[in-house]
């Protein structure tokens, strides 16, 4: 009567859980959470139809539906988290492996992971042996085991790159060879070895081997002859967008998802063995954003006795390229122009900026107001998940001139079949990345690693992962003219920006900024009463900087 009881209570628990109500199947609930030894669960009820309605007259006496207890791992030791990769069934929890493989970096290396699943294979196979009754279902999760390995190898091969030892696919291939003897594990591990010897061996003779090109000699020797050093202002604006999104589309394909992570991210500076550094993929990419800026800040300052109104036309020429990257839904370079803008000594020229028209100053209003902080950067990331995938992007405009060209502009897309990608702008992703790390722990307070904050970044590198097959729709060729001249530009550091902007346009010595130059440096006079020489060295010309 008490097993009765509790069942009936259970099942009573069960419907309170997934509010079954008719019309609904598959409906997934939460139900509670779980703990075990080593492991915690959060325990979910699904509702789930086996039965069609074609059937129903056919089997008046059988349910339609039933109700399945799915647990899904929150928190676990490293060995838990392995081996949660296979279900108790045998199966494959596609999401989990997913995860599991895109943030494991985090809490634990390749060698640990494959170790610990090669155990796991090892212990099922003694289990078959002993207890007859579970064999078939061993040899399932063994499958799956394998499956989960040949996964990991096709997804991230660099993980089994570890030149010069080549560890995991040593050990691999050991562990295939005893236990899998001629499977096609054996032969994957021994052939992943060969190909990353040859590699390489390829990319260490590649500096002798592939220094001097005939045929790069050839085109310089073209170039040089032939083409005149570009102007920036004779540049086609559509040509220099088109180079900058060519240049930031190969570097977001390039970049390793994981890479971005905050664990991972917070490493960056920190060297790694032969000259290599952590997360070098992201690096690329924030190194070529911040060029982008410094070539814009540097065009628009190198003149010194340049008019205001043909610095103006310089201005205007960013803005435009700007607007051309918008179209092209390149995020990072219009974001890097947009910044180089905003920078104090490019923004502080009031009577270049005075010189603009209408059209322009509007517009370039419209695209900063993209990357507005307000509310968590919310437009700019609106504005991404909804032009991800789309074939064009929404371009609006307040401004009546700016509509009727964008409208043109959509119109000539839709007739010439005109598709273009997307690249992001990925220090959004990098805060956000950040952010999960400092605030959500590690590990549980009874020391288990948190998997829920692993299942809460792979959605944002989910998102990279988008957009990385968005970027895959750019078919812009390089123009090596053009980039001669993106590297032949002398940049500024942020000393001489300040004084050329000075320079250009001197600051005016009004009484209050008299007045609080001059108590700043009473106040620096106090220090060198002191005998403090260096101090007040260094301090007044950082106050002078600051003050000016």
């Amino acid at each position: 009567m008490r097993a009765r009881e509790l069942y009936m209570k259970w099942i009573k628990e069960i419907e309170m859980a997934v509010s079954l109500t008719d019309g609904q199947d598959d409906v997934t609930r939460f139900w509670r959470e779980e703990k075990e030894n080593g492991a915690i669960y959060n325990v979910y009820l699904k509702k789930v139809t086996y039965h069609t309605l074609s059937d129903l007259d056919q089997c008046k006496g059988h349910l339609m539906w039933e109700t399945q207890k799915i647990r899904v791992i929150k928190a676990g030791t490293l060995e838990k988290l392995v081996e949660s990769l296979v279900t108790v069934r045998g199966e494959l929890d596609s999401t989990y492996v997913n995860v599991f493989l895109a943030t494991y970096r985090t809490f634990a290396t390749p060698i640990q992971v494959l170790e610990l699943l090669i155990k796991r294979y090892k212990w099922l196979e003694r289990d078959s042996r002993e207890n007859k009754e579970r064999k078939e279902n061993n040899e399932n999760q063994q499958k799956t085991i394998k499956s989960v390995i040949s996964v990991w190898m096709d997804t991230y091969p660099d993980d089994f790159r570890d030149h010069p030892d080549y560890t995991c696919l040593r050990v691999l291939e050991t562990f295939s060879h005893q236990f899998i003897p001629e499977s096609d594990l054996e032969l994957r591990a021994g052939h992943k070895i060969e190909k990353f010897q040859r590699e390489a061996a390829c990319s260490s003779d590649g500096e002798i081997k592939f220094q001097f090109s005939i045929v790069d000699e050839v085109d310089h020797m073209i170039d040089s002859e032939y083409q005149k050093p570009l102007e920036f202002l004779d540049i086609p604006n559509n040509r220099l967008a088109e180079q900058l999104t060519f240049k930031d589309a190969e570097l977001f394909k390039r970049v390793i998802p994981h890479h971005c992570l905050g664990a991972v991210w917070a490493r960056r500076d920190r060297k790694l063995g032969k000259g290599g550094t952590i997360a070098p993929s992201v690096l690329a990419t924030i190194e070529q954003f911040n060029r982008v800026s410094l070539r814009v800040i540097a065009t628009i300052l190198r003149t010194r006795e340049l008019k205001s109104s043909l610095r103006a036309k310089i201005l205007q020429k960013w803005i435009d390229i700007a607007q051309e990257l918008r179209q092209q839904k390149n995020f990072s370079s219009l974001k890097a122009i947009i910044s180089g803008l905003q920078s104090h000594s490019v923004y502080r020229l009031k009577r270049s900026w005075a010189s603009l028209p209408k059209e322009s100053i509007d517009l370039f209003q419209e695209l900063a107001d993209i990357f507005s902080n307000d509310n968590n950067q919310i437009l700019s990331r609106e504005l991404l998940m909804k032009e991800a995938t789309a074939k064009f992007p929404d371009l609006d405009s307040n401004n009546k001139i700016l509509r009727r060209r964008n409208l043109q502009k959509r119109r000539s897309w839709i007739e010439n079949g005109i598709v273009q990608g997307t690249v992001p702008y990925l220090g959004t992703f990098l805060t956000d990345l950040t952010m999960i790390d400092t605030a959500i722990p590690d590990r549980t307070e009874c020391g288990l690693i948190n998997f829920e904050k692993r299942r809460k970044e792979f959605e944002v590198l989910a998102q990279i992962k988008l957009l990385q097959s968005a970027a895959q729709i750019y078919h812009f060729q390089e123009d090596k003219h053009i980039w001669a001249w993106f590297d032949s530009v002398r940049v500024f550091d942020e000393n001489e920006c300040h004084d050329l902007s000075c320079y250009i346009e001197p600051v005016k010595e009004t009484p209050s900024r008299l007045k609080k130059k001059s108590a700043s440096l009473s106040s620096l006079l106090k220090v060198v009463s002191m005998g403090d020489k260096f101090i007040f060295r260094s301090t007044t010309k950082q106050v002078l900087h600051n003050i000016v």
